[in-house]
């Protein structure tokens, strides 16, 4: 196995999260809520890793997994209930900020310990153990190495849901989060035979029609200031009751509004209630989108990050406008027009 350019520093953490699992024996695994390709491969792959070593493992998400992940073996058994919270070890993955987990998730009656992987920029104050990378592409290029430290061997199985994670937070190698070292497990999980293509459709190009038919309907709402440096989309829950469609059908649609030349930074904003939405964040590169998560309750790494908010969709791009020019002297001009 060829040299990783920051194993070294993740070598301590990674011995003693080895040691960590070897001393659980019914392990919950979780990720964020609305969960992405990193958050279901990341998942559905540790819950491979765990069951080779014999572990009792329940996978858990307050949300289904969307179906363009459905082909993961394994994602069929995630649970959205837990009547059962007693636990030896909780494994978190791929999530910036506890609300990330969801209102229904029941933090507070988890009482074991709790560990956190993951490559956001600021790692959980309370959690046992953070086994975290922000240098990585994503959650799945950091189980590649717990993997290996814990002497599992790689499947098929594995290596597509790893695969999964890694292309779908690189945006198919195209992020600037690919590094030499995403490159080379890469490598490592192609060589187990995996069909790239099979995998590649059912994420890019298996949508169900209700889905695009939001498209549509969202991509009426763009909104781009004046400057052309901030653009926004948004979801309301009419157009998701009119085309039977659930917020998670909405992954995706955010790099429609940061494709536009010249955006810096795009917003989706998704309704959860009357004056309650989800933002999500994504940035060129310039500007550090978690800096503006972490200002309003969220978080997330530099190029992609959520919180929630509340007050109307004009509203909401005021106070993001307003930490814009707080935090980087962004000023707007006649953000309410838009063009």
């Amino acid at each position: 196995m060829p040299e990783f350019d920051r194993l070294s520093h993740l070598a301590p953490n990674l011995t003693k999260m080895v040691e960590l699992i070897g001393a659980s024996q019914r392990i919950l695994v979780t990720m964020h809520c609305r969960p992405d390709g990193d958050a279901a491969g990341s998942a559905i792959a540790m819950m491979h890793i765990l069951r080779t070593l014999h572990k009792d493992v329940v996978v858990f998400n307050v949300d289904p997994i969307p179906d363009n992940f459905s082909f993961l073996k394994g994602s069929g058994e995630i649970v959205h209930e837990l009547d059962d919270v007693e636990f030896d070890l909780c494994l978190i993955l791929d999530c910036a900020d506890p609300s990330l987990l969801g209102r229904k998730f029941p933090y507070d009656k988890i009482t074991c310990p709790r560990a956190f992987v993951d490559h956001h920029s600021v790692p959980w104050k309370d959690c046992c153990l953070n086994l975290h990378d922000d240098k990585a592409s994503a959650v799945g290029e950091i189980l590649f190495h717990l993997m290996n430290a814990l002497e599992v061997k790689l499947t098929r199985e594995i290596a597509e849901a790893l695969y999964t994670s890694i292309i779908t937070d690189t945006g198919s190698f195209r992020y600037t989060s690919t590094s030499a070292d995403s490159m080379r497990v890469s490598g490592y999980l192609l060589a187990t035979g995996i069909d790239v293509w099979n995998i590649c459709s059912h994420i890019y190009e298996d949508n169900p029609v209700e889905k695009i038919r939001l498209l549509g309907l969202v991509l009426q709402t763009l909104w781009v200031s004046r400057d052309g440096r901030l653009a926004s989309l948004h979801a309301n829950r009419q157009m998701l009751r009119k085309c039977h469609c659930s917020g998670a059908l909405t992954d995706g649609f955010i790099n429609y509004a940061r494709s536009i030349h010249g955006v810096e930074v795009s917003i989706f904003m998704t309704q959860l209630e009357d004056d309650l939405y989800r933002l999500s964040f994504r940035s060129r590169g310039e500007i550090d989108v978690s800096a503006i998560a972490s200002s309003f309750g969220g978080g997330g790494h530099h190029n992609a990050a959520a919180c929630t908010l509340r007050g109307s969709v004009e509203s909401i791009r005021g106070q993001v406008e307003r930490i814009l020019g707080e935090l980087y002297g962004l000023s707007i001009p006649d953000s309410e027009g838009g063009r």
